[in-house]
């Protein structure tokens, strides 16, 4: 069980998530190898629908003359372990409505301290949506976006992912997808060849130490998208940077060059 606290725009937000499974055996190149492939990277090379896992939206709005808000809130459906899925989708709700509550109180807030009517300040606006990027494979990677506008042109914004192992229940961690030196120093080099290509973004190119406390990633087919916060790498006006790493053409190439 996985419970992810987040504290941007004087919120957080609690995520988790379970399911179903499939086998490696469709693989049997990769195993003759002498490197020892990460299994889960064959699970990402195009695995099986997981066909039996649905999810749905919950949408909820509010609107005031000082706050309004558009809430969508995964709801997740599947034939198995009913209870349990009550159970995480009771989470997703809570901690979305909560970040919602919060923003708002906080808006409530400031405008009693600065006897301001709801009127004389722009509405604030909070947005908060999800997209599945892969639900196969016995994989279910989820991610939810939190926006918050506040007027006058400043917008906040983070990114919660939930990357699950349905066939064990367990959450995918970094060092699940990169467990060796080398499969980091691939990842290492895809990043800081991305960000070669934009010099002027970016403040810097990224460091082994900045993937020893990473867990800011989602998965989608044949591909695992790291992610940074808005103002680690990358002026706020940029957005949330995000680099690609295809799970296919490293496996060659430590295949190749073990």
């Amino acid at each position: 069980m996985y419970l992810a606290a987040r504290k941007g725009t004087e919120a957080f937000v609690m995520l988790i998530i379970m399911a179903v499974s499939l086998s490696l055996a469709a693989y049997p190149i990769l195993a003759e190898s002498e490197y020892q492939a990460n299994p889960y990277w064959y699970r990402i090379i195009g695995g099986r629908p997981n066909t039996d896992v649905v999810i749905l939206s919950r949408v909820y709005e509010k609107d005031s003359p000082a706050y309004a808000s558009v809430l969508s809130i995964p709801v997740i459906h599947g034939m198995r372990d009913a209870e349990l899925y009550e159970q995480l989708n009771r989470m997703f709700y809570d901690g979305i409505i909560h970040f919602d509550h919060e923003v708002e109180a906080s808006i409530q807030r400031f405008l009693q301290d600065s006897s301001l009517s709801g009127q004389q300040w722009p509405k604030s606006i909070t947005e908060v949506d999800f997209k599945v990027n892969y639900n196969s494979g016995g994989i279910l990677s989820l991610t939810v976006r939190f926006s918050h506008d506040f007027g006058f042109d400043q917008r906040a914004q983070f990114m919660e992912t939930v990357n699950v192992d349905l066939t064990t229940g367990r959450v995918i961690k970094f060092e699940d997808l990169f467990a060796s030196e080398q499969e980091r120093n691939i990842l290492l080099r895809t990043i800081n060849d991305q960000i070669k290509k934009s010099p002027n973004v970016y403040f810097r190119e990224i460091r082994p130490a900045d993937l020893v406390e990473l867990q800011s990633f989602y998965i989608r087919e044949n591909k695992i998208i790291i992610y940074f916060d808005a103002e680690a790498i990358a002026p706020s006006t940029f957005g949330i940077p995000e680099f690609e790493f295809e799970v296919g053409s490293a496996l060659n190439e430590l295949i190749r060059n073990p």
